[in-house]
């Protein structure tokens, strides 16, 4: 199984992005533009994992939701890996209470290591990928930069699969844990 351990988007603000991925397309820029089912912030990307392993992480992903706080996001802006000269990745910036989401992410990375799992070593930069490949040379982003797509209250971490079915990637929920303290 490809799995991986993120924060779920309420409705309103997947329909919301959706409406920014058609203003930046109206804007000229071009790409492979993520689907609404699949706009998430990932927490941990796992990778390739064994069935069996998946009561492990969520024992994991439970123990990390019963010591962590339910707290507030918004998503805002526009920005592009590794930069928009040469864009690999187009996306919108996380925002709000950072050091709680921080902490989240922290507290699963050292479990997450602690029971054997391979995790990712390099910084969190929390994100939603808006479109991959894209080409956006002639268009008109100052306005994108800075705007305003919405708040939510995190309130659940979810553990995802991700499966290519019919040449599309789909994520599934296996696993979710609410956030308690």
């Amino acid at each position: 199984m490809r799995l991986f351990i993120g924060v779920d988007l309420p409705v309103h603000l997947k329909e919301a992005l959706v409406e920014f991925q058609s203003e930046l397309r109206a804007r000229g820029v071009s790409g492979f533009f993520k689907s609404q089912d699949n706009f998430h912030i990932t927490l941990e990307f796992l990778g390739e994992i064994d069935p069996n392993k998946v009561i492990t992480l969520s024992e994991i992903i439970s123990q990390v939701a019963r010591d962590c706080k339910p707290f507030d996001l918004n998503i805002t802006g526009l920005g592009a890996f590794p930069s928009f000269k040469r864009p690999h990745t187009l996306w919108t910036a996380v925002n709000g209470d950072l050091d709680e989401l921080h902490k989240v992410r922290d507290y699963l990375h050292v479990q997450l290591k602690d029971k054997g799992f391979r995790v990712e070593e390099r910084q969190f930069k929390p994100h939603i990928t808006l479109a991959s490949r894209p080409n956006c040379n002639n268009a008109a982003m100052q306005d994108a930069l800075a705007k305003k797509i919405g708040d939510f209250l995190v309130s659940e971490i979810v553990l995802f699969e991700s499966k290519a079915i019919r040449g599309k990637r789909v994520y599934t929920d296996v696993f979710k844990a609410r956030l308690e303290t």
